[in-house]
């Protein structure tokens, strides 16, 4: 069953590059894109192999080296107790905001 997977691509589709070239904020020249087209389809081409994998008879687990019946610690608030050294980390700083550089174009 795997050998078969592994012969055949799944149905994924590789993504529009310029759009994802922009989304990931990276300029990319024609010349690259077209360099970089064939390495994409690869990639796409591996995660459609995985994707066609038969999986029914494997046991789901949280992640691999998880042991059986384990689990992780609760997910709870923890306040910071040193402000003050939060606010000499941070590159800029106006009482009460920590600035950070706008990392979305939401135009």
């Amino acid at each position: 069953a795997a050998a078969a997977a592994a012969a055949g691509s799944g149905s994924l589709e590789p993504p529009d590059l310029p759009r994802l070239a922009d989304a990931a904020r990276i300029s990319l020249s024609p010349e690259e894109a077209k360099e970089f087209a064939p390495k994409i389809r690869q990639v796409v081409d591996w995660f459609g192999q995985l994707q066609a994998v038969n999986l029914e008879s494997v046991d789901p687990s949280l992640r691999a080296g998880t042991a059986a019946g384990s689990s992780l610690r609760e997910d709870r608030p923890e306040t910071f107790a040193n402000r003050d050294a939060i606010i000499e980390a941070v590159p800029s700083y106006d009482d009460p905001y920590i600035k950070v550089p706008r990392v979305l174009n939401k135009e």
